[in-house]
Parts: C-alpha cells; structure tokens; sequence
C-alpha cells in the first residue's frame, strides 16, 4: 500500500426529523444522510509524482512551531482574556465551482453578511480547487463583506478530496500561529460548500470539544432538506427500511470509524499527532477516498474517541443524488473511485431515476442495488471497524450475535489479516469483500 502525504467515526443518536441520519460515510457523488454515506464532488484521483512511505511532511511536521506572535494581526483581540473562552475555531471550507452555493453555506456560519455579524473567536478558511464558475470571485466578496481578517482566502491547483483539505488545515495552523494561539486550543471544523449550518452548530461543536476527556474526532448530525423528503419519499423509505434491516449487524458507535466529512472536528494538535490528510491507494493503485474517516482511524489507535455533538446540525444539499440516484444509493453515499463505478454500471440492468423509488413496490426492480448497499453497510460499518478493533471483538461480536454470515464467514477465512495500524491495506480488504457480498446477498 502506498501513502502520500499531503504537505502541509453508535448507539443510534436522536434523529431531528424523520429521514436524518447519525451514520455518515464521507461525501462522494452521493451522500449518506438516513442513507447517505458520503458526498463528495468527483474529481480527479491521479496519484501525486512522489509519495513518501515514512518521512513525515516537512511542512506538516512544522505547523506545530511556533513563532513569535504577530501583534499586527487585525484579530489580536484574540489573545485577551476578556470575553474570550480560550479557543478559537477555524472553519475549512474547499471549494470547487460553488460560485452561488458557497454564499448560502458561508452565511449560515454568519460570515459575509456584515462585521456586526461575524462571530468571535471564529475563522473561515476557503479554499479554491480549481474552479471554472467564478468561485474565486465570491469568495472575496464573502471575504469583504466580513470582519477584516476574519476570513482567508486561498487556493489549492491539486485537484481532488485531500489537497484542498489539508491546504485548509495548513493555512489555519499558520494564521492561529501568527496570533499565538496554541494548537491546542485551535478547533478545526470541515464544512462542505453545498451544505447550511444552523444556529449554534459551532458553540455545540466547542462544547463537545471542552467534554472529551482526551483527543477525540468530534461529529455533527444531518438531515435531509425538507424539500426532498417531500419530493421524493421513496427514496428515503427505502433507504431507511435497508438501513434498518442490516442495523443488527454493524459495530456500534464507539467502535465505527467512518465518519461525515461535512460535519467533522478536531483540535489542531490532534491533526498533526494523527498525520494530517493523506492520499492512500489500494493494492491496484486506485486511491481511496473518505480521508476524514482514515485520519480518525490512525487517531484511534492512538487511543483518540469518537465523540458526538448532536446539537450540531446541517443540512447537505441533494443535488448530486438527484443527478446520479442509483450511485448514490447503491454505495450508500461512500466514495468509490471511477473505475469501480464503470465496472458496476455496466454491470447493472435496474431503473436508474428517482421515479423508480416511487412505486407501491420498488424492490424487485431494485434487487442489485439494495444488495450493493448492504455489502456496502457490512463493509465499511462491520468488517472495517472490526478490522481495527481485532480479533478478540470480533468474538466478543460473534458470541453477542452481532455478526452478519458474510461477515463471519470473512473473518473465519482471515488467516493473515493486516496490521490496524495499516490504513490503506484494511482499507483495500475490506472495499474488496463488497463485489464479492453483494452477489450473495
């Protein structure tokens, strides 16, 4: 398995409304929200020229050293006692052809409406990967219309899910270092452009952050728009009603790690202990996505918990199942890489709208997909976790009953598994039992 470095995770918690969802994969194509896993804009997933198997990333290693404080930065307030709780948030938001969306997502967060409106102790970092559409343009205009210094704007040329992120992340380390903030003390909250915040999201994320006992991946909630559940409830039925259906047999939360991207948090110190984003690949040279997720992996055998903030809500936009239902449904939102997805379209002979949802029956028709979903859900949700937690939880979850047959039958056949602390190869193993599974379900 090869790593690049970029320089530089259940008890089921209360839904806010019928079709949301505390279970998250990243964000692809597609989403997981009461059935999203992830969503993610598709992008390229070329391999950088060089990679690094060991040596840590010089500008990684170094966003932990410190220098003297700026004391011309226009938020040096920051560094008072008075009316400061001691930590400050910087929000990392990656953009790529958002031109109107990413006013929406910055709004909701209370940037771009005025200096009044600015929150304190906040900071928004946006991130430009590229963009075709204007992007570049509103996000200086959200820049100006917000407290000076308050929000940065920068650009990543390295197209796809980890460069603008860990660009975000770099660029946050140095402007909290210039203002002396300890990394400690620096919240980092991944945001999606195409996704609405709502009131209080950051203050719940702090104080979960002030909770946890030690390093932990803080996760927000979502929920589906209104709109869509109104438009299109055969979806979300039968989303739910598989969901449902294989919910006996995944880990429970505080074993799961995978993890929504969009409504993620950490301390910076956290960050940079766990390796920061990196780009892996699987055996055949694909590169695997859901990068939030593996980062927490890594912080999780290094004793990091995942911790809730359910309070924190949002509400991602549904444009892309609307574009691509049947993918997005099919993988339950995770990202899977191009070629997989070729390979399974043209495999498959299903209905591909969203009207196919929407009949008294649509499961027959749908046989292939609901079956892809669920290899999908004891992959990433049961195999995976368990993987990483080890032999003995996998008895502890057999003799509990808690184990799907293909999952039993998988580990009973794992004479040589990879070590948990090898992201990429528990990765790959896992991602290769679903074309398998889901001929057998």
């Amino acid at each position: 398995m090869r790593t690049c470095r970029n320089p530089i995770w259940r008890p089921r918690a209360p839904r806010k409304r019928p079709g949301s969802s505390t279970r998250r994969f990243p964000r692809n194509g597609s989403g997981f929200s009461s059935g999203d896993v992830s969503r993610r804009r598709l992008q390229s997933s070329r391999r950088p020229s060089s990679c690094s198997l060991r040596k840590p990333s010089p500008t990684l290693s170094g966003l932990l050293n410190h220098r003297r404080p700026n004391l011309r930065s226009p938020d040096r307030h920051l560094l008072r006692s008075d009316g400061w709780t001691g930590m400050l948030t910087v929000i990392v938001i990656p953009c790529f052809n958002e031109r109107d969306e990413i006013f929406l997502a910055a709004k909701s967060f209370g940037f771009g409406l005025g200096e009044e409106t600015t929150p304190k102790d906040t900071h928004l970092v946006l991130v430009d990967n590229g963009s075709t559409d204007g992007t570049p343009a509103s996000l200086r205009a959200i820049r100006g219309f917000s407290r000076k210094g308050a929000v940065v704007v920068t650009s990543e040329a390295e197209r796809g899910y980890v460069p603008p992120r860990a660009k975000g992340v770099t660029v946050a380390a140095r402007l909290t270092r210039s203002m002396g903030v300890s990394p400690e003390r620096v919240l980092i909250l991944q945001a999606d452009a195409d996704t609405r915040y709502e009131p209080g999201y950051v203050d719940a994320f702090r104080q979960a952050a002030e909770s946890a006992t030690g390093p932990a991946l803080i996760e927000g909630l979502t929920h589906a728009p209104g709109r869509f559940l109104d438009g299109h409830p055969g979806f979300q039925r039968l989303a739910d009603t598989v969901d449902a259906e294989m919910a006996p047999f995944l880990v429970d939360d505080s074993l799961d790690v995978i993890v929504d991207d969009k409504v993620s948090g950490y301390f910076l110190a956290s960050y940079v202990a766990w390796g920061g984003h990196q780009r892996q690949y699987r055996a055949d040279g694909k590169e695997i996505h859901a990068e939030t997720s593996r980062l927490f992996l890594r912080g999780k055998r290094m004793g990091a918990a995942h911790v809730r903030a359910p309070l924190a809500q949002a509400m991602p936009s549904r444009r892309k199942i609307l574009r691509n239902s049947i993918r997005h449904f099919a993988t339950a939102g995770f990202p899977r890489d191009e070629a997989w997805w070729r390979k399974w379209s043209r495999d498959y002979q299903g209905p591909r709208d969203l009207a196919a949802f929407e009949g008294p029956d649509p499961g027959p028709p749908l046989d292939r997909a609901i079956a892809t979903r669920k290899a999908h859900l004891l992959a990433l949700m049961s195999a995976l976790p368990l993987l990483v937690a080890g032999p003995q939880q996998v008895e502890i979850e057999r003799r509990r009953a808690r184990l799907h047959p293909l999952v039993d039958t998988f580990f009973l056949g794992l004479h040589a598994p990879p070590r948990a602390d090898d992201v990429a190869a528990v990765f790959d193993l896992a991602l290769g039992a679903i074309d398998g599974w889901d001929a057998l379900l």
